[in-house]
Order: C-alpha cells, then sequence, then structure tokens
C-alpha cells in the first residue's frame, strides 16, 4: 500500500514509470539523517497531455498568421474609407460654414441699411410729431390755461333734500334760502359740471387731454379742492370697483409713453409723494437710514428734496402710493388739515434728435376748505385751520393774477404755492381744480 501511495505515473508515451526497489534491498539511511520524520509521500498534481507537448503542424500556424494578415487588410482598407469620409464631411461642412457666414453678412447689412432708414424716418418724422403736440396743446390753451371742474356727490342718507341742480353741463344752480329774493336761487358757471350720477371714467375722460399735455413736456397740475367730508378723496383715491384719478392717471402715462416709445426714444418715470402741514413738508417715501435718490420740487429759491423712487408700470406706483398714503394714515389728525402732493416726474429722450425734456403731473389732494373756527376748537386746531386757510387763499391769488395775465405773481405768500411755482408760473401749464362739493 505504502508502495502505491509513493510511485510517480507518467501519461506520456515514451516514458516508464519509476520503479521501487523491494524493501529489503533499499539501502539504510545515513546516520546523520536517522533521526529524521519521514516526508510526506508525493502526490501528482498535474498531467501533461500528449497534445500539448507534440509541436503543432507548421501548416496550421502559417494559416493563423494568413488570417491575422487579412484582418489586418480589412481593418486599413476601412480606416482608409473612414478617413476619406471624414474628409469629405469636413470639405462640405466648410462649406456650409462659409455659405452661411457669408448670408449672415448679407442680412447683416440689411439689418444695417434698415437701421439707417428707420433713423433717417425718424428723423423726419420728429418735427411732424412736434408740431402735433404744439397743436395740441395749443389747443388745451385756447381753452384756458386753468380749468375749473366742479364734481358734486350724492347726499347721505340724513341729509335731507338737496339744495343744488344741474341745469346743464356747465352750470350749477344753488338754493340759497332767501325768500327776500325774487330768485333765491343763485347761479355759478364752470369748465364742466358732474352732477352725482358721474362715475370716475366720465371724469377722467375731460382730464385724459392734461396727461397726454404732460407726457408732451408740459408742467400739469390737478388740485382737488372742498371742504371736508365733500368727496375730494375719493375723486383722486376712488375706491376697488371705481378707480379715481392717481389709478387712471398713471395707467394713461404709461399706455400712451408705450406708443410713443422707440428703439430711439424712451420714457422714465419717478414718484415723489409728501404732505404740507403748517407749512412744513414731509417726505412720505423716505425711510430712516435708507440711502434713497432725491428729486427737487419747487423752484430754485424755495425748493425741498424728495424720495424718489422709479417705477416702470402702474402696478409699481399703485404699491409706492400704497405705502406712502399708509405713512400718512398713521397720523389720521393732521389728514383734514394737511395738503397731500403726490408728482409724477416724466423723463424723455430721444437719440436721434438729441431731445430731452422734463416734466411733472402734479395731483393734489388740498386739504378741507371749510375755514371754520369756533370756540370749542383748541389752540392747536385753530393754528391748523389758520395755515390751511392761508395756503388755500395764497394758491387763489396765484391763480387769479395768472389768469389775469399780471406782471407779479405772489408765490411767495405760501409753501404750497413755492412748491408749485414751477408747474403754474411757466408758459405752458395747466392747473385742474376739481371742485368738489356736496349736494346739500
Amino acid at each position: 500500500m505504502a508502495e502505491q501511495r509513493n510511485r510517480w505515473s507518467w501519461d506520456v508515451a515514451g516514458f516508464d514509470p519509476w520503479k521501487s526497489s523491494p524493501p529489503s534491498q533499499s539501502p539504510p539511511p545515513p546516520l546523520e539523517h536517522a533521526d529524521r520524520k519521514p516526508t510526506a509521500p508525493l502526490v501528482r498534481r498535474y498531467s501533461i497531455s500528449a497534445t500539448s507537448v507534440l509541436p503543432q503542424p507548421r501548416q496550421s500556424v502559417a494559416l493563423k498568421l494568413q488570417r491575422l494578415k487579412d484582418k489586418v487588410k480589412l481593418a486599413r482598407e476601412d480606416y482608409v474609407q473612414l478617413r476619406q469620409e471624414a474628409n469629405e464631411l469636413q470639405e462640405y461642412s466648410n462649406a456650409k460654414l462659409d455659405r452661411v457666414t457669408r448670408y449672415l453678412g448679407v442680412l447683416a447689412e440689411k439689418i444695417r441699411k434698415l437701421d439707417h432708414v428707420a433713423l433717417e424716418t425718424e428723423a423726419k418724422i420728429a418735427p411732424l410729431i412736434n408740431e402735433k403736440r404744439r397743436l395740441f396743446n395749443d389747443l388745451l390753451t385756447s381753452k384756458g390755461n386753468i380749468r375749473v371742474f366742479c364734481r358734486a356727490r350724492p347726499l347721505f342718507e340724513n341729509e335731507g333734500a338737496s339744495v343744488v341742480e344741474f341745469p346743464n353741463d356747465y352750470t350749477i344752480s344753488v338754493n340759497t334760502g332767501d325768500e327776500s329774493l325774487s330768485n333765491a336761487k343763485k347761479d355759478f358757471e364752470f369748465d364742466r359740471v358732474y352732477g352725482p350720477h358721474v362715475g370716475q371714467a366720465e371724469l377722467f375722460s375731460d382730464v385724459q387731454p392734461l396727461v397726454q399735455s404732460a407726457l408732451d413736456g408740459y408742467n400739469v397740475s390737478i388740485f382737488a379742492y372742498g371742504q371736508t367730508h365733500s368727496g375730494k378723496t375719493h375723486t383722486m383715491e376712488g375706491s376697488s370697483y371705481d378707480r379715481g384719478l392717481y389709478a387712471r392717471c398713471s395707467e394713461e402715462l404709461f399706455d400712451l409713453s408705450n406708443l410713443d416709445s422707440t428703439s430711439t426714444s424712451q420714457y422714465k418715470f419717478c414718484v415723489t409723494v409728501c404732505e404740507l402741514y403748517n407749512e412744513e413738508t414731509r417726505d412720505l417715501l423716505l425711510e430712516a437710514g435708507k440711502n434713497t435718490p432725491k428729486l427737487s420740487l419747487g423752484s430754485p429759491e424755495c425748493f425741498v428734496e424728495l424720495a424718489q423712487e422709479k417705477v416702470d408700470n402702474p402696478v409699481e406706483f399703485s404699491a409706492v402710493l400704497k405705502a406712502a398714503l399708509q405713512t400718512r394714515e398713521n397720523d389720521l389728525a393732521k389728514n383734514n388739515v394737511s395738503h397731500l402732493i403726490v408728482t409724477v416726474h416724466i423723463f424723455y429722450n430721444n437719440l436721434i434728435t438729441g431731445e430731452n425734456s422734463y416734466s411733472k403731473l402734479y395731483m393734489v389732494d388740498l386739504a378741507g376748505s371749510e375755514g371754520l373756527i369756533t370756540e370749542d376748537d383748541s389752540g392747536d386746531r385753530v393754528t391748523d385751520l389758520l395755515h390751511v386757510m392761508k395756503s388755500l387763499s395764497a394758491l387763489g391769488d396765484v391763480l387769479s393774477s395768472l389768469t389775469s395775465k399780471k406782471d407779479i405773481i405772489p408765490y411767495e405768500n405760501s409753501v404750497l404755492t413755492k412748491l408749485l411755482a414751477d408747474s403754474l408760473g411757466i408758459d405752458f401749464f395747466f392747473p385742474l381744480i376739481i371742485f368738489d362739493v356736496s349736494a346739500y
């Protein structure tokens, strides 16, 4: 059994397996190795097949070599063909690119010529546009630089019967109640009269031409004048379902400017809001600690610097105005005895003609004009009313002097007239006074 375990097995032909000698004939181990332990028997792990040792036929190697040569030849042919296709594609792309480049050059030249024609056309029509503006504003001037509209609000439930009648669109008739007179009614004539049934849209239809004048470069002032609770603020602010002059004027400004703006002419709008209380101005857009750009309001002799807000659409204008009114509402006691001045500053620039213009649209909600001082009024109340009466009287004197074309206009009598002097005292100006009254 041990003899079989130590025997090598050979599968290769021509080799005989090794045969061990009988145990009795094996020589004794050397003395120096007498005490070595016997090693483990050798075990055959791999066998060598005859086919792997015998040489391969030369014909088979030559066949493989020929196949490799054929593959290399085909690869070279494919490479040459792909290289030729790549060159053709490159030439085609270059030709296309050259054609597109030349076509873009032709388009660029045509665009340059069109721009030149457009510039020439704008240069030709610019005088016509200016002439149209002049004629339009001359027409307004012929109707009177200073125009006064009268508007009556509806009666409240507890106000009784109306004492005001409206014979036509230009006259109101007030019943004085004086029975000693043959005719107890007294008539007043205005440039336009609006009864209680007239809404904001119809009122604005007569205001709209003045908005166009402001866009044409003329200063325009719109005043809401009347007693407390007569409807001044409603005329200017309106309501959510019937917007007032603030919103309608701003929308008209942007609509008209979008029609007139071109690539070479543009408008820019900024808004300032302040109130005038006891001959002192309060900036309603100025935030504490905020470095806001400012604009001047008033004449060089008397002006104030107010924070300006740039607006690009009616929504932004409404947001700015809402913030200013919210600041003003924080002191309700002053609302009836302070003037609110909302100003839209209009900047126009024409790159062709080099024309630059700057105009203003003032929208002023004046303080209540009742002018009644009673014994119950406190000292502060009396002071407030006296300042209101003084400023309104000064405004009336200025407008009267302008209407009479006097040489000296008394702007210096009030801060209100000083601030609005640049709007009231130039060659072309269009103050509009909306006289709000109650129909009782």
